[in-house]
């Protein structure tokens, strides 16, 4: 349905054995080959290093407060590839649905989407944590879910799984999130955060994700997992070092999302290609759409040289309300989706 695609192939080593004769001496012509699969895990490491380098040479870490317009391009092209890939859901089901079973899902969708931006609003404190360690949760499994079959590797089970997906999702979410630019700038659109974010909170916070992750590293070293141990170092190195908003959009974009379409296109269209990612992403195409509209509009209308704080302040907070509540309906429709595939695997 979808046609063939050139294969990609740069990575591993395998040879290829050709048989002068009969009888005669048998040589090995090495040829380089790399699955689609690990090319899409490539493409989140070197986005991952690219992104620490332009904020070394930028100035732009986790410690500033301004952002110049390389790290600002950057992650917004970064958000564009990661968007449609939460607009898809509908590929995670088992079954496809009929008409009137889509409207309905569609409705539900919203409704669970509603109630949870509502309740961060309402309830900024407790609302807003709740919903950071959901995402950390989802980002995390998501992640190791992911990255465990594009490798075509046993799917990790008990209480490891939960280590590895809580390491996975605190370094790319909690680290910029507790960064000196990230706390000033959520205290500043929503004050109630800040007995949330206050200095005993991010510095326990902070020390516990890198026990965490120490402790995953060394675990990961011991299975003899060295390429996992290198992505979630690389994944710290960003989050630490990187502006907060660098680091979670290129995160987003060329890791999370990337991966999660690469399953998708795996299960729906048996293949992992540039022609079956595109047709898994364009479903997205609307949601992508809105946001280059909002960000085209936000660019032409608003001038940097007025200070709009004080109306910028409660709407940023609401347009991040509501990227939550989306998040939530999609955590629990990818978390179906995560328990087949590794009843599948098994």
């Amino acid at each position: 349905m979808l046609g063939t695609a050139p294969e990609w192939r740069i990575g591993s080593v395998r040879s290829k054995l050709t048989a002068v004769s009969k009888g005669e001496q048998i040589t090995r012509t090495p040829i380089i080959t790399v699955s689609n699969a690990t090319i899409v895990l490539n493409i989140g490491l070197i986005a991952t290093g690219v992104a620490v380098l332009l904020s070394a040479l930028t100035g732009t870490t986790a410690a500033s407060t301004s952002i110049g317009p390389i790290p600002i391009a950057l992650a917004l092209i970064a958000l564009m590839v990661g968007i449609p890939h939460g607009a898809v859901d509908n590929l995670t089901l088992r079954h496809a649905l009929s008409r009137g079973q889509r409207l309905w899902g569609a409705a539900a969708y919203i409704a669970v989407a509603a109630i949870v931006a509502l309740a961060i609003v309402s309830w900024p404190g407790i609302a807003f944590v709740a919903v950071l360690a959901m995402t950390v949760w989802h980002f995390g499994t998501g992640d190791v879910e992911a990255t465990r079959e594009l490798r075509d590797l046993a799917a990790v089970r008990g209480l490891w799984r939960v280590i590895y997906a809580l390491a996975l999702g605190s370094a790319p979410v909690l680290l910029p999130l507790t960064s000196p630019a990230a706390v000033s700038t959520l205290t500043s659109i929503e004050p109630r955060l800040a007995t949330v974010m206050s200095d005993p909170v991010i510095v326990g916070t902070r020390i516990t994700v890198l026990l965490l992750i120490v402790v995953t590293l060394l675990w990961l070293i011991q299975q003899g997992d060295i390429r996992g141990a290198i992505e979630l170092f690389a994944l710290t190195v960003l989050g630490y070092v990187a502006s907060p908003l660098v680091a979670f959009a290129v995160y987003f974009g060329f890791w999370h999302a990337l991966r999660h379409t690469a399953r998708l296109a795996q299960v729906t269209y048996g293949t992992i290609t540039v022609r079956s990612l595109l047709w898994v992403s364009k479903g997205g195409i609307p949601s992508l759409i809105g946001f280059v509209v909002v960000v085209v509009v936000a660019v032409v209308f608003l001038d940097s040289s007025i200070t709009l704080e004080p109306a910028l302040g409660p709407a940023l907070w609401v347009g991040l309300a509501i990227v939550w509540g989306l998040t939530v309906p999609h955590m629990i429709l990818v978390s179906r989706f995560d328990a087949r595939m590794r009843e599948q695997r098994a």
